[in-house]
């Protein structure tokens, strides 16, 4: 996100809106999360597969 948008944000954080804001960052950090769990789920199920068949990337 552009730092204009980011300055427009946290500016209607002070203003009714601010639940809104809550919500959006809120479901932006499950998103990021979730990315990040998923991405360590499938290191770990590459690295077992390549643990196992190493001897066939030879």
């Amino acid at each position: 996100m552009n730092p204009i948008m980011l300055r427009l944000e946290e500016a209607l954080c002070w203003t009714v809106l601010a639940p809104l804001v809550r919500a959006r960052r809120r479901r932006m950090e499950r998103r990021i999360s979730q990315e990040w769990f998923d991405r360590q789920r499938i290191d770990r199920v590459l690295n077992e597969i390549v643990r196992q068949h190493a001897d066939l990337l030879g």
